[in-house]
């Protein structure tokens, strides 16, 4: 399923709350209070930093050698959500 970026989160009366909209609708979702909300974005290398935490997606390249595919680094102490 493929979700719309959302940037919004609001208070209401039930608690935060998020609308997630895709292909055929909408869904108004409850966000528990502490849970980070986290959005990807373009960096360059400078975002790689000894002591940032990492997730990578890599792939088995013909030459057996690892390959990156994508790479997200922790950014003011929010660590990437895998």
């Amino acid at each position: 399923m493929n979700v719309s970026q959302t940037r919004e989160l609001m208070q209401s009366t039930s608690g935060r709350e998020m609308t997630l909209t895709y292909k055929g609708g909408t869904q108004k979702v409850l966000v528990p209070e502490g849970t980070p909300i986290v959005m990807a974005i373009n960096a360059d290398r400078s975002a790689l930093r000894p002591g940032e935490s990492v997730f990578l997606a890599a792939d088995v390249g013909a030459d057996g050698k690892l390959v990156t595919r994508r790479v997200q680094v922790s950014k003011d102490g929010v660590r990437p959500p895998q």
